[in-house]
Order: structure tokens, then sequence, then C-alpha cells
């Protein structure tokens, strides 16, 4: 589903991980696209990154901290996730993200708590970006989401629409468009 700043309502495009060996062809050395076997690390990730998203905005409602394990897992295959892993093999960072022509969503951009403030953000944005050629970017985060949404707008993002959740939270719907 797009956010409510996109171009179009159509659904997205369900062809997430056909094209990964072509982006394994284009991608830095530093990312690779996960697999299944990546889940429970990516699950494990996501509860620790979304931990400290909880604790600055004062709420436990965040999605990402709400997601049992199994639905992560079938939620999985709707996406492509890019992943950063350290010296170790271990997943330090990743972004999931869905494609739909020009169109690009950006999902759980998360780091390592022990490796922010190092970049891996911005870069595994940035390789987004590179592998997929697009030109529009969208995504979402919390409106109390300070430092997210100052990464963000570094990175070219303008809040486009704010909307109040189901629950205590109120959303930024960002968008980038490269010309």
């Amino acid at each position: 589903m797009l956010h409510p700043c996109a171009l179009s309502s159509e659904p997205v495009a369900e062809k997430y991980h056909s094209n990964s060996r072509l982006l394994r062809k284009k991608m830095n050395s530093d990312y690779e696209i996960a697999k299944e076997k990546d889940i429970r690390e990516l699950f494990n990730l996501q509860l620790r990154a979304f931990e400290s998203e909880a604790e600055m905005i004062g709420s436990r409602n965040v999605p990402a901290l709400m997601e049992s394990f199994e639905e992560n897992c079938a939620d999985f295959k709707n996406w492509t996730v890019l992943i950063k892993r350290d010296e170790s093999g271990r997943i330090i960072g990743a972004v999931r993200y869905r494609e739909d022509g020009d169109h690009i969503e950006i999902g759980r951009v998360m780091v390592a708590p022990e490796h922010r403030n190092r970049g891996e953000a911005m870069g595994l944005m940035t390789a987004v970006e590179e592998l997929t050629q697009a030109k529009v970017f969208e995504l979402y985060t919390c409106t109390k989401s300070y430092i997210n949404i100052n990464l963000y707008e570094k990175l070219g993002y303008r809040t486009c629409k704010e909307e109040r959740g189901d629950r205590d939270l109120s959303f930024a719907y960002m968008r980038k468009t490269i010309d």
C-alpha cells in the first residue's frame, strides 16, 4: 500500500526479490539483500532499534515493536531488505523497500544502537537510491521522531502530510523526488 502522499493509489507491484541478482551486481560490497535465513536476526535488530524510538517518543505503540515474529516472517516476502553486516557477519543495519515503477516505499530503517551516529542509516538510504534508480521515494515516521526527521531532511525528504494514527501517535509522511 502506498502512503497518503503517494502519486498513485495503485497497489505496489509484487516483484520484490526477482531482481536481487541484478541488485547484487550494482551494489557496493558493504550491503547485501537479506535472505529468509536472516529473518530472526532482523527481527531481533528491529526490537533493539525501535526500543530507543519508543523511549524518544514516549510511547510503546510503535508499529515495529507491536509486530510478532510470525507477522514479521509473513511480511518479509513483501519487501526487499537491504542489510549491512559488521566484520563478524552480524547484521548492524537494515532498510526495507518495495518498488512500483519509479516509486519506492521505504520502511523500517534500523541500525543497532551501538552502531548509531556513524552514517549507517544514511549509507543504507543512499544505497537504496543507487540500487533502484527510482525518481520518487516515500516513507513515514512518528512526528516526535526528531532525530529521524532530521536525517531524512538531510537526505532531501520533505514532509508532505501529517496524519494521526490509530493509537496515540501522529505520523509524518515524507517524500523525496529526484529529477
